[in-house]
């Protein structure tokens, strides 16, 4: 959305509304919209309506330009939501100016200039209407709005909307499960439900996890307000970012809300068929899904945020299309937590893309469909653009604001890394083994279907090549022009698997030490990033050797010895002491540090001691060594 030029920065004393509304305006509606069920969240929304008319109260000479009160300063209902709506086109350079009261005092004057205006979208309806961003205050009870025009005739059918929704238990519970911010995008999880897939598969075997999305039931939109079946494309050419323009001053628990009066705002006052937007992010880094991808009361399974559901949020480009947007004002304000909203937005851009094998650091072409002149691209036009492009690339506005659009690059990277094939599930069993094992050791991984992979055997300690594993797969990937759904007909990995009998190429069996498994996978042309583990082969630990004595004091003497070092680490070395001579002992103890060394205390001088040692590794106990010593 597009950013407002002017924000409120200081609240001064507050003026007593009791005026009624202008004899120009009529009151529509002012009563709550209805829900559907009991667990749909009360939203009210009121629209007034302005008459047409030319009532000028100044005129600027200089910018042959005329001030015109559309609303004079009236007490209303409270309301968290304000937008403007009329049909058709408006004059050019025309501009609205509101304020509000928020707890008994009035806000500075906020404008909407000319180039923020939704533009009434044929492709979302042909009753759609034509307004602003909308805005979102604290609670407020009383609002004034002017325009300032060339001619200074207010546009037709101009309707004031006012909107408000209570923050209620689940919304609070909602803000409960997402508290947590994401400051990395591997701490996405995948979601499990019988709707939905927990993965998205690229054509060349990357596997996305379906990031936490908060769902239309969660946070409590009202189906009988929207189109009962959705408009589909038929592919995802490009991802459009975006910025909802509106309060950055909200709590996570508000979100919900929010996203309930906005999808008032776009189906109750600009009549579109859905939310304008795709999917939602507020400042914490929750993804809230915003236009629905399925039927109303569909009967069978469906995940309408993994489908390539038509929008409407980008002038001249909404078809094939699907737009992020983040909640709030990032053209006064620089995200909270950047990180988190960053790693949110990568995190759905690369599930979404992952289907169609783009990536959004590439470009794409699309032909513009805009007649509003709101875009940069008239309709007809073909704009090569990113993958991922934000608003202000294709439109003229500077959405998604000058402090979130520096991010951009950096999201792209992100989802691109997501977007990277790897090798998977890499899995080795036996990890440890004795020579005389048998048993031979599996080696498997999870690899593209597309890829040319590898497996290699080498000796630690000399480098050299044991086993060289190749195979070559080829087959057709799948077309990007379908609508796949999350999942695609071509199994795009591969589970691979050899059994490693612990011979070299010559077939002479290995010793003890340690064996690299290096497992290797390039697709078209591009090397992935290699997945190593070892195998080691070993015995249990030898007994220790060459105990020393150290005097420390009168009652102190520290004992140590000798460990041999073999392929397998020790886990920890244990010892136990004897007073009298081996017919009783302490209880086994750990060394500190799994250190081959142990200070007795509590030592009479000139009488004898003895102590026994053992060593431990991942395959067993070694024998027990005893060292008699005399404190000196």
């Amino acid at each position: 959305m597009l950013p407002r030029k002017s924000i409120w920065r200081a609240l001064f004393p507050g003026l007593l509304l009791g005026l009624p509304i202008l004899l120009s305006a009529s009151l529509l509606t002012s009563s709550p919209v209805s829900a559907v069920d009991q667990s749909t969240p009360e939203v009210s929304v009121s629209e007034i309506q302005i008459q047409p008319k030319k009532s000028i109260s100044s005129v600027n000479t200089l910018r042959a330009s005329n001030s015109t009160i559309v609303l004079s300063a009236s007490k209303t209902e409270p309301f968290t939501l304000v937008g403007l709506t009329w049909l058709g086109d408006i004059e050019a350079g025309t501009k609205f100016k509101v304020r509000v009261r928020e707890l008994g005092n009035w806000t500075e004057w906020i404008t909407f200039d000319s180039s923020e205006y939704h533009q009434a979208s044929a492709e979302d309806g042909s009753d759609a209407r034509s307004g602003t961003d909308p805005l979102l205050t604290a609670l407020a009870d009383g609002i004034e709005i002017e325009m300032d025009s060339p001619s200074g005739s207010t546009p037709l059918d101009l309707r004031v909307t006012l909107a408000n929704s209570e923050v209620t238990d689940q919304d609070r519970s909602v803000a409960l499960r997402n508290s947590k911010p994401m400051t990395n995008v591997k701490q996405m999880t995948a979601v499990n439900s019988g709707d939905v897939q927990s993965f998205a598969s690229s054509p060349t075997g990357a596997q996305i996890a379906r990031p936490n999305i908060v769902s239309r039931a969660d946070w409590g939109a009202n189906e009988s307000w929207r189109d009962p079946v959705p408009k589909m494309g038929t592919k995802i050419l490009a991802g459009i970012v975006h910025h909802t323009a509106s309060t950055n001053n909200y709590k996570a628990e508000q979100s919900p809300a929010q996203m309930r009066i906005l999808y008032a705002y776009f189906t109750k006052s600009l009549k579109y068929a859905d939310m304008g937007y795709h999917f939602l992010v507020d400042k914490y880094g929750t993804i809230y899904e915003g236009r629905s991808g399925c039927a109303v009361k569909e009967k069978n399974p469906c995940d309408g945020a993994a489908l390539p559901v038509q929008g409407a949020h980008t002038a001249g480009f909404n078809v094939n299309t699907f737009s992020v947007s983040a909640i709030g004002n990032y053209d006064v304000l620089a995200p909270e937590n950047p990180q988190a909203m960053v790693n949110s937005m990568a995190s759905l851009i690369a599930w979404k893309l992952a289907p169609y094998g783009l990536d959004p650091n590439t470009e794409t072409k699309v032909t513009s469909t805009d007649t509003s002149g709101s875009s940069k691209y008239r309709k007809g036009q073909v704009a090569t653009i990113k993958v991922i492009s934000a608003h202000r690339d294709v439109g003229k506005t500077a959405c998604p604001g000058r402090y979130l659009y520096p991010y951009m690059d950096e999201i792209r990277a992100e989802a691109a890394k997501l977007l990277t094939p790897t090798i998977q599930d890499v899995a080795i069993a036996p990890k440890v083994l004795e020579p005389e094992q048998e048993d031979s050791v599996t080696i498997s991984a999870v690899v593209p279907t597309a890829a040319t992979w590898s497996i290699t055997i080498t000796d630690e300690t000399t480098g050299i090549l044991l086993q060289n594993i190749t195979e070559s797969t080829v087959i057709p990937t799948p077309s990007t022009d379908a609508a796949p759904a999350v999942q695609t007909a071509i199994p795009l990995t591969t589970k691979i698997s050899y059994l490693w009998n612990k011979t070299d190429d010559k077939g002479t069996v290995v010793g003890t030490g340690r064996y690299v498994v290096s497992i290797n996978a390039t697709v078209a042309g591009v090397k992935l990033k290699t997945k190593k583990s070892v195998i080691t082969v070993a015995t249990k630990p030898a007994s220790v050797s060459k105990f020393s004595y150290l005097k420390r004091s009168k009652t102190k003497a520290k004992i140590s010895w000798q460990t041999e070092v073999g392929p397998l680490p020790l886990t920890k070395q244990t010892y136990r002491l004897s007073r009298d001579n081996g017919k009783t002992w302490s209880s086994w103890k750990e060394t500190v540090d799994a250190l081959p060394a142990v200070t007795f205390k509590k030592l009479k001088p000139g009488k004898s001691y003895l102590v026994q040692v053992q060593v431990v590794n991942q395959l067993g106990v070694s024998k027990t060594k005893s060292y008699r010593f005399k404190q000196k």
